[in-house]
């Protein structure tokens, strides 16, 4: 009777796609940029240039294993780049897709929910050209989606899709975006995407909204301390860079609390103040490809999310809710 209990409790869960607390906090550790690959049977100046990621399973592992129970994490978020290649050019110049498969059993070993986002390397091919130079592309972008909607559980829904948690009588909409393509327009996603995001954001308005995503928006330097999220070229967040897409929905919405990031394999924290006067505060995660240290909690009460520095327990940011 126990079993069933606990089977018809996770069905009604996903189903509804709603978690309450049990205490006055929820926690989640934020991870990104893991790289996750094996790097055997491909083109030796493939596994040249990427054999500094062919030891991530091991920390991964003992992170999801260990270090989420002492930290008492409810849940664990990793923004994107799971792994290091959807598919690459193996020895004898066949190209290999097995990428995915080989990070289930990491995903399933979690005695915690894990939400994920995909990132640019998540649905990316790579090969090796006749000059032996590394090429990539996207082009097999959706079989690489469809791949990952039939392996993990938390895209069943599709790569984008929505949680709710809810503590005490707040009830948080997170929000997890797909947003690891290269889109030639310049945009930051695609319509259907959009579309879906400013559904969710008008049905839920009185309900703070946390968005996940794998890229950052490049912004400038807003508080001056000479860290940026990119050392390229910046937007800024001005009536017309702001009166369309995905920058017009941040704009217009102020339930809109605050976006957490990797990408950019950096730590790096920004105020983000869009002409309408609302302010979101937007959050990277150095890659945990680099250091197993590379970890964030995130604790959200009723009236607070807490955002501790990466690495420690120290908090870093506060944003009021109420």
């Amino acid at each position: 009777m126990g079993r069933k209990f606990i089977y018809l409790l996770s069905i009604f869960t996903f189903l509804f796609s709603t978690v309450s607390a049990q205490n006055d906090t929820l926690a989640f550790a934020h991870l990104s940029d893991i790289h996750i690959c094996n790097l055997s049977a491909y083109h030796p100046e493939f596994v040249k240039l990427r054999q500094h990621y062919g030891n991530g399973t091991a920390p991964l592992s003992d992170f999801i294993e260990i270090k989420v129970r002492q930290l008492g994490a409810d849940a664990i978020i990793i923004t994107g780049d799971l792994i290091d290649y959807f598919g690459a050019e193996s020895s004898d110049g066949q190209m290999l897709e097995t990428q995915i498969e080989q990070f289930v059993p990491l995903y399933s070993s979690s005695s915690v929910p894990m939400y994920l986002t995909l990132g640019n390397h998540d649905i990316t091919t790579y090969w090796i050209n006749d000059s032996l130079e590394l090429e990539q592309s996207q082009l097999e972008a959706q079989r690489a989606r469809a791949a990952w909607i039939r392996n993990i559980s938390c895209f069943r829904e599709g790569t984008y899709y929505s949680r709710t948690f809810r503590i005490d009588e707040t009830s948080y909409r997170f929000l997890f975006l797909d947003n690891g393509y290269s889109l030639s327009n310049g945009s930051y996603l695609d319509k259907t995407q959009l579309d879906w995001l400013d559904g969710q954001v008008k049905q839920f308005t009185d309900d703070p909204i946390i968005i996940f995503m794998h890229k950052y928006l490049p912004v400038t330097d807003l508080n001056g301390d000479s860290v940026l999220f990119t050392n390229n070229e910046t937007i800024t967040l001005d009536e017309q860079t702001c009166s369309q897409g995905f920058l017009k929905t941040l704009n217009e919405n102020t339930n809109i609390k605050a976006i957490f990031c990797g990408h950019g394999h950096k730590n790096v924290g920004e105020w983000l103040t869009f002409p309408t006067g609302h302010k979101i505060l937007q959050t990277e995660t150095a890659g945990f490809a680099n250091d197993k240290n590379h970890w964030r909690m995130l604790k959200f009460t009723s009236d607070q999310i807490i955002i501790d520095s990466t690495g420690t327990r120290g908090r870093e940011y506060v944003i009021e809710i109420k």
